[in-house]
């Protein structure tokens, strides 16, 4: 099994479903069902990649596909990092979801083919099960840390303005807030969107450290993988094969008689 299939691309997918719809939800004032249509985009998207990755997998090999799919992953989030409060949906989100969606879809096809490569027929389930504990251990771990710059940014972001906001208002001669008052909405959705525009940017960083890990270490072939067609070579050998076999007829059959033969004159063990 690949070992970068915990730090590819579910850590910052993770970190984009929450953040995202954070954003959307508070910062954009969208419904939860509003939220939830604005999504339909990215699974669309993803549906398409996976159903062109299936057949360019027998084509050009996963190889390709995996590190398209990891620069495209890295690209949507790091176009996601651009995000301000002025962020509308069609200009600034539909596009870095389609980019990320597209990525994953044609990741995750060939992913679960390499994953499973020289496995025994036998072990197939638990090798299909590692790798989807690695990726809930992955999106587990990149949420946690993605969170933690995120709220740290948040917070960062909340008492410098806040400190500038106080500043101002003494120089102006205006009346200081109150200890505990909470600061206003606008300072409040700016903090936001400089803390999840963090967190994005870090997500970029690991969509392209996985980006780095796979062109150095798959390396896996489209004849590599279970199905494959076999080389041409080997399918002119076959086809020699099956030929010769096919001019001589009874050659089987006459085995078979040899070897009928020879048992029949073999002494019996029990005598």
């Amino acid at each position: 099994m690949p070992t970068w299939s915990c730090c590819a691309s579910p850590p910052g997918f993770f970190g984009l479903f929450f953040f995202l719809t954070l954003f959307i939800q508070t910062v954009l004032g969208y419904s939860a069902i509003r939220a939830g249509i604005a999504y339909l985009p990215f699974a669309v998207g993803v549906v398409i990649a996976s159903a062109l990755a299936s057949p360019l997998v027998a084509r050009i090999g996963p190889r390709p596909l995996i590190l398209v799919g990891s620069a495209m992953v890295a690209g949507g989030m790091f176009w996601f990092s651009s995000l301000t409060e002025h962020s509308g949906y069609a200009s600034h989100l539909l596009g870095p979801q389609l980019v990320s969606s597209f990525g994953l879809g044609l990741v995750f096809v060939p992913l679960a083919l390499v994953a499973l490569h020289n496995v025994a027929e036998q072990d197939s389930g638990v090798a299909s099960s590692l790798l989807n504990a690695a990726q809930q251990v992955g999106g587990a771990i990149g949420l946690a840390l993605l969170g933690t710059v995120a709220w740290t940014a948040v917070a960062d972001s909340v008492r410098t303005q806040v400190a500038h906001a106080a500043a101002a208002a003494a120089k102006a001669g205006r009346p200081l807030p109150k200890p505990g008052t909470p600061p206003p909405t606008s300072i409040y959705y700016h903090a936001l969107t400089v803390g999840f525009s963090r967190a994005f940017l870090v997500a970029a960083a690991i969509g392209l450290v996985a980006l780095l890990i796979a062109i150095a270490t798959i390396r896996v072939r489209r004849q590599d993988l279970s199905g494959a067609a076999p080389a041409p070579q080997e399918a002119a050998q076959q086809t020699a094969a099956q030929q010769t076999a096919a001019q001589q007829p009874g050659t089987e059959e006459a085995h078979e008689d040899r070897t009928a033969a020879a048992a029949a004159a073999r002494p019996c063990r029990l005598c």
